[in-house]
């Protein structure tokens, strides 16, 4: 996701990549607050929510994302929006199929990014 951010032209919108990359970290690791409700906090739900796929509000455009980077975009935020409540509930099971979840989903956009990648530098 920090490799899209890094691409886009329009500052707004990597900054909103950006925002979605630190909420996935967070969501997997600092968000999982023992004795807590397993809710994500406004700000990170909002990190990991439509802006990934719309970038900044009022730009006038969508950020550069390349055709089959949209949905594995999609499915990394979902996964790890779901992550700490699985993990609080103490759903072993379920954490599991997240994880392999946003493994196969992060694998999906890298290659997408890759393939992109290829196409703007060649």
């Amino acid at each position: 996701m920090r490799e899209l951010a890094g691409r886009q032209e329009d500052e707004r919108h990597a900054l909103a990549l950006e925002h979605a990359a630190a909420g996935i970290e967070r969501a997997g690791h600092q968000e999982v607050i023992p004795g807590g409700d397993g809710q994500l906090a406004e700000e990170l739900r909002y990190a990991l929510g439509a802006d990934v796929l719309l970038g900044a509000t009022h730009t006038g455009a969508l950020p550069d994302l390349a055709p089959g980077e949209r949905l594995p975009l999609v499915a990394v935020c979902a996964l790890a929006a779901a992550m700490p409540s699985c993990v609080l509930g103490d759903l072993p099971r379920e954490v599991t199929l997240l994880a392999d979840g946003l493994d196969a989903a992060t694998t999906a956009d890298r290659t997408a990014t890759a393939g992109a990648n290829s196409t703007y530098s060649g």
